[in-house]
Parts: structure tokens; C-alpha cells; sequence
């Protein structure tokens, strides 16, 4: 049985923390379904529900499917089937109103907000997963976004 909360966060992304997960199962609306299955390490299951905002269905669809797999903006727009990136940029503004570096810096910094909370890996540990070429790196990226620093806000939350 999971256990869980949501969470509002901005620009209506909905966000679900599941805790005690064995198991989970997606099914999509072209029936495909997908199972996720927690491992020994008990691992924190993060569920993202992004609101569509644009008549460009196709394109976000495909940036949707691949932006976690992207190293880079040029592996997404390679992923994404676009070889010019100056063309992939301007449909990805057109449909986010934001630049693809600026649109995935947020997605980073939200699963980033969600460890920083609800897991006891260290800031190091998170630095070095999402490839920051530091700490304070990721320190001063974290407190221009939220305001505050990642430790300060994870003493916070514990009180």
C-alpha cells in the first residue's frame, strides 16, 4: 500500500511523492501499459503530471517522452528528430515560452527540490548525479530558484 501527499507546485504541475511503493502500473491512453517495480535500495517514486499547453501536441509529446534522457539541448533536439537546433529551438519556445536550456534547468531543479526534501542523500551526492560541476554549483542554482539553500531547506522542512 503507498503512501503519499501532493503537492501544488507552480505553472500547475502537479506533483506526488509515493512512499512504501511495491509496484505501480501506467496505463496510457493508446493502452500501453507500463510497470514500475521498487527496488531493494527502496527507492523514492516521483510522479510528474505536466498540464499541456500548446496546440503543437506532437512536438511536446516528444519532448515530454525524451527530456529525462537528454544530456543536453542538442541531444534532446537530436532525440526529438530535429538536426538544426536553431529550428528546434524556436517550436520549443513557441510551445513552453521558454528556452529549452531554461525549460530543463526547471524540470533539474524540481526533481532536485523533491530529494533535497524527501531523501537523505547528501547535496554532494545530488550535485554529482544531475552533473553539476559543483556544489556550490548546484547551491547558488537551488537558492536563486527557491530562495533559499538546499540545506537550509531541508532543516526547515524537518521542524
Amino acid at each position: 500500500m503507498a503512501t503519499g501527499k501532493r503537492t501544488e507546485q507552480q505553472d500547475n504541475v502537479r506533483e506526488y511523492m509515493l512512499t512504501d511503493v511495491a509496484s505501480c502500473t501506467f496505463t496510457f491512453t493508446d493502452g500501453l501499459k507500463s510497470r514500475v517495480i521498487a527496488s531493494p535500495d527502496k527507492e523514492i517514486v516521483l510522479v510528474k503530471l505536466i498540464p499541456r499547453s500548446s496546440k503543437s501536441k506532437t512536438f511536446e509529446d516528444s519532448v515530454l517522452m525524451h527530456y529525462s534522457s537528454a544530456r543536453t539541448i542538442n541531444d534532446l533536439a537530436n532525440l526529438c528528430h530535429y538536426d538544426c537546433l536553431r529550428t528546434f529551438t524556436r517550436h520549443f519556445k513557441k510551445c513552453f515560452n521558454q528556452t529549452p536550456y531554461q525549460w530543463l534547468l526547471d524540470r533539474k531543479m524540481e526533481e532536485i527540490h523533491s530529494l533535497v526534501l524527501s531523501s537523505d542523500m547528501s547535496i554532494t551526492d545530488i550535485a554529482k548525479m544531475y552533473e553539476f560541476k559543483s556544489v556550490s554549483h548546484l547551491v547558488n542554482a537551488f537558492s536563486k530558484r527557491f530562495g533559499i539553500p538546499p540545506h537550509k531547506r531541508r532543516l526547515s522542512n524537518a521542524i
